[in-house]
């Protein structure tokens, strides 16, 4: 078994754009050898959902569907799929792939990726960025690496987050009279395995008039350190509140189930 150069193209769909990898040049072979490298084509993460974003509970194991479709002269005879850590080099989520043939050149791959906080998740630090990594091996045995997709993302493996119920008192509340409005924020916490209060995050408190229509941002607060927000306006006419967390680059947005307020 050799190893093969880099692949030359790769266009990864679920990425949102095409990517090019430079080729590098593959080793002298004989006349009786294949020297094309794999090319990998059609990628496809977590079904394109949420651009494919991943968010990942406290304490529950989260399946990530990836999939492409690889063709070598000689044929695909296996191939497996790593999602790599962008801060840390060695944290590596990776599974083997089950691949259907097309034609004799070409096959669709996928595989399930496990992301485990108790196993590969064990730090908040490795929410973020990951990249993506396919190996190939031909029916002649060479392997061939898409290296040049870690240039990319692959998508976001974020900590899930929760919003509580709006409460906004005293109700009813007389026209022109202060409601408080309160709720919390928290986020999985791969490190403890339970969820924590996201402190010092910013919220938008939004309301709707009536029971339809479309909502508005009245204010922008952010959590306390018990991951709190709390802030006070003037009820003018019926209407729901919540609060809307929009979210971060480590952290899943969020929204609050609204609290429908009389005004007499």
């Amino acid at each position: 078994m050799r190893k093969r150069a880099i692949v030359a193209t790769a266009t990864a769909a679920a990425l949102s754009a095409a990517l090019a990898v430079a080729a590098l040049a593959a080793p002298a072979a004989g006349a009786d050898q294949d020297d094309s490298p794999s090319t990998f084509d059609l990628f496809e993460v977590n079904h394109d959902w949420q651009d494919s974003t991943v968010g990942v509970e406290a304490a529950k194991k989260r399946l990530i569907p990836i999939s492409a479709t690889i063709s070598d002269p000689s044929g695909v005879k296996s191939a497996k799929f790593q999602l790599l850590n962008s801060n840390t080099t060695d944290k590596v989520i990776t599974a083997g792939a089950h691949c259907h043939k097309i034609t004799e050149i070409t096959s669709w791959c996928e595989a399930l990726l496990l992301a485990d906080p108790k196993v590969n998740l064990h730090s908040n630090a490795l929410a973020g960025l990951w990249y993506l990594d396919v190996i190939a091996v031909d029916g002649e045995d060479n392997v061939t690496r898409s290296e040049g997709l870690q240039t990319a993302s692959f998508g976001m493996i974020k900590r899930q987050t929760y919003m509580s119920q709006t409460d906004a008192t005293p109700e009813p509340v007389t026209k022109g009279k202060n409601l408080t409005v309160k709720a919390q924020l928290t986020g999985a916490s791969w490190a403890t395995n339970t969820n924590v209060p996201l402190v010092g995050h910013q919220m938008e408190l939004q309301y709707r008039k009536g029971t339809s229509g479309a909502f508005v941002t009245l204010k922008k607060i952010k959590t306390d350190r018990n991951g709190w927000v709390t802030t006070t306006v003037k009820a003018t006419a019926d209407g729901a509140y919540r609060y809307v967390f929009t979210g971060t680059r480590l952290t899943q947005p969020a929204a609050s189930f609204t609290d429908y307020v009389d005004v007499k």
